[in-house]
């Protein structure tokens, strides 16, 4: 068994629980935070959540039981240390002990068993549930202590549990999470009234001590992007979640404001179904590439705040394949491997567009533009996003999508890039050897450095034969008033709100 001890996790992240007074609560206060953000959240249940204001939520609520940083490194949580076997199928987690839900009751290994037990229920129809399956059985020894038996070795286990949806829930307090929920989190939920606001106040007995400073946060729902900035630019909200690309440049020149535009391993990609003709041809997916210089789709689409990359591996990570060249547009090269694929003439072919995302409508006219010379005729088709599941997704052959970083490079690449992946199966169905013994290999191995040469030989392989356009990570950028402090912007899209405070 490897055991993990207070110097691997850090000492401080392991400290026993300890209780502020009352007293002591109120001289740490930090105001009220309003964060302003686009959108109602659809659901309160943690497990069901999809879109990233319902992640904010999930993070301020609950807790999970490994937490990943700004800096992605994954740290305890509601477990104070965890061992795993040598064949990496037996993780043990010791809970911490005297943390309380909002209720007063204490979080045991009962509730964490009950969580998981109900993501895996496919009736619970849980958003996270294909990332969970290895989980073959649960077993809880004592209430400080949960035993997970995977039925293969998977090296990123404790990684995956810091997830926005895998937060814990008491066992018995299930049934009023879509009404009346319950965490552990620092902050409290007091009221939501969707299409206005949902209020949070600070949680008096969470487990980290002197956290967390703010009394509230607000979360304020303003649909508009010119109404949430000029809202922070007037100072009647002192945080803007998520602002365009666009924007990023024209507000770093605000001294009132601080901007934070980060790398993080979310993607747009132009996606290509290798099971229909032009895309079921490697040289015409190929020959797109060519075609294309993303570094250019990087400018116009999101106006530098972005990088090119092959695969879901950001250019960021010390995984990402550096030694790939990025290769400049040929449009003749490009044309001349059409014409060996049967295309002479070139390529007409329809391109859908989501209405209602602008980057990815940009990114969608970008291409049909850079791509023109080198003999793709594309025609631009326009469906509201809504209906994209429905009419779209795994059945156009020609479309712009995008996704969310994953907590884990193994959650982020093997379901989108393995032939068996669930997202590969609605995306590019595609089918490579190579990538597949790489993320099969990846996936089974707990030592970093064999994880890094297989998703190098992954990147290399895609590189060879894409499955479509992965056309670049995407920066995300929020905005803070200047007096807002130690609040930092996180690349998964949510808020680490524990130590922050509002200045004079």
């Amino acid at each position: 068994m490897v055991r993990l001890t207070r110097r691997d996790l850090g000492a401080a992240a392991l400290a026993a629980p300890f209780v502020l007074s009352t007293a002591a609560r109120a001289q740490a206060g930090g105001g009220t935070l309003r964060i302003a953000v686009g959108a109602s959240l659809r659901t309160l249940d943690p497990a069901k959540t999809t879109i990233g204001e319902e992640y904010i939520y999930d993070n301020l609520v609950f807790n999970g039981l490994t937490r990943m940083r700004e800096d992605l490194a994954v740290e305890p949580e509601l477990a104070e240390k965890w061992a795993y076997s040598e064949d990496l199928k037996t993780w043990t987690f010791t809970l911490r002990r005297g943390v309380k839900f909002h209720n007063g009751r204490e979080m045991t290994a009962r509730d964490v068993i009950a969580t998981y037990e109900r993501i895996l229920d496919p009736a619970t129809a849980a958003a996270p549930r294909t990332n969970y399956t290895m989980i073959d059985k649960m077993e809880a020894p004592d209430p400080y202590t949960v035993i997970f038996r995977l039925s293969y070795p998977y090296g990123g286990f404790a990684d995956i549990l810091s997830d926005r949806q895998v937060k814990i829930v008491p066992h018995d307090g299930i049934e009023q999470l879509a009404t009346a929920p319950v965490g552990t989190g620092p902050f409290v939920m007091r009221s939501y009234t969707p299409g206005d606001r949902m209020i949070l106040a600070r949680n008096p007995d969470y487990f980290e001590q002197g956290q967390p400073r703010f009394d509230q946060v607000e979360l304020r729902i303003v649909p508009e992007m010119s109404v949430r900035l000029a809202a922070l630019q007037a100072g009647d909200v002192e945080v803007v979640w998520d602002i365009p690309p666009e924007q990023v440049k024209p507000l770093s020149g605000n001294s009132a404001l601080r901007i934070e535009s980060v790398p993080t391993g979310s993607w747009d990609a132009a996606i290509m179904h290798n099971g229909i003709a032009p895309f079921n041809d490697a040289r015409v997916r190929r020959a797109f590439h060519i075609a294309v210089d993303k570094r250019d789709v990087v400018e116009l689409t999101l106006f530098g705040e972005g990088a090119p990359t092959f695969s879901p591996i950001p250019p960021n990570h010390p995984f990402f394949a550096t030694d790939i060249e990025q290769q400049k547009a040929d449009p003749a090269a490009a044309r001349r491997l059409l014409a060996e694929a049967g295309h002479r003439n070139g390529v007409k072919v329809p391109l859908v567009v989501p209405v209602g995302r602008p980057i990815r409508e940009r990114l969608g006219v970008t291409l049909q533009q850079l791509a023109r010379p080198a003999g793709f005729d594309i025609e631009i088709q326009r469906v509201p996003f809504a209906r994209y599941n429905a009419e779209v997704s795994g059945k156009a052959p020609f479309y712009i999508d995008g996704y969310f970083a994953r907590p884990t490079l193994d959650t982020g690449t093997h379901p989108f890039l393995h032939s068996e992946g669930s997202w590969n199966a609605r995306l590019w169905h595609y089918k490579n050897a190579e990538v597949d013994r790489a993320l099969a290999a990846a996936r089974l191995t707990g030592d970093p450095e064999k994880q890094k040469v297989e998703y190098l030989a992954m990147q290399r392989a895609l590189a060879a034969d894409p499955p479509g356009f992965f056309a670049y990570s995407v920066n995300f950028a929020c905005a803070y008033r200047a007096s807002v402090r130690d609040v930092a912007t996180h690349p998964m899209r949510w808020f680490d709100l524990r130590r922050g405070s509002i200045g004079a």
